[in-house]
């Protein structure tokens, strides 16, 4: 048996254990007390194929709104098209809440297919279970246009240009000439005059 025939037989048998564990208080006549509560991650987006920058955060309370330490927290990614999975784990992660009922995932890190997806929640307390799903998204990365880069250093320079051919804008007169350029004046003979020597 190969490692993915391995991982969807894992994943395939999680789900049934916690579908069979949800039946169990119905079939009993109880109704599940518990709830799930999202911290972190309600409709969160991701860069495809980067890890993102926050966990998913979850919080399991009772039917008071009292947390609960010691739940099983299981989060099942999708096993096609958009998702991806927590810290390179292929298949659900199991995450156990701790004194303040919270249960954090490992990072989430995007697969390489963009569009909307959901993350399975499943908790469970004592025989009691409960589920939620979590709307979330990959994103496409935005591409910088080098055009509109090449262009803003095209106009700068251009500016820097003529901001050094009116003198930087702070002398009221244009610079003396350099020394060795300047002209000599003509001279004057009564009616006549001779200019500078060539």
């Amino acid at each position: 048996m190969n490692c993915r025939m391995k991982r969807q037989c894992l994943r395939g048998l999680s789900v049934a254990i916690c579908l069979l564990m949800a039946m169990q208080p119905a079939i009993a006549g109880q109704v599940s007390g518990i709830s799930i509560l999202v911290v972190d991650g309600n409709k969160a987006q991701y860069l495809i194929s980067e890890p993102a920058p926050k966990s998913l955060a979850v919080r399991v309370v009772d039917s008071a709104g009292v947390p609960l330490e010691n739940a099983s927290v299981l989060f099942v990614p999708p096993e096609y098209g958009p998702g991806g999975e927590f810290a390179k784990i292929s298949g659900p992660v199991t995450v156990t809440t701790n004194r303040q009922g919270l249960a954090t995932t490992p990072p989430f890190v995007a697969n390489s297919t963009p569009g909307d997806f959901e993350i399975q929640i499943i908790a469970s307390y004592m025989g009691q279970v409960t589920r939620l799903l979590l709307e979330q998204s990959n994103v496409e990365k935005r591409k910088s246009s080098k055009k509109l880069i090449i262009l803003s250093a095209v106009l700068g320079g251009a500016a820097v240009a003529a901001f050094a051919a009116k003198g930087g804008g702070d002398s009221p007169s244009s610079p003396p000439p350099p020394v060795g350029s300047t002209s000599v004046p003509p001279i004057v003979f009564l009616n006549s005059s001779v200019g500078a020597p060539q």
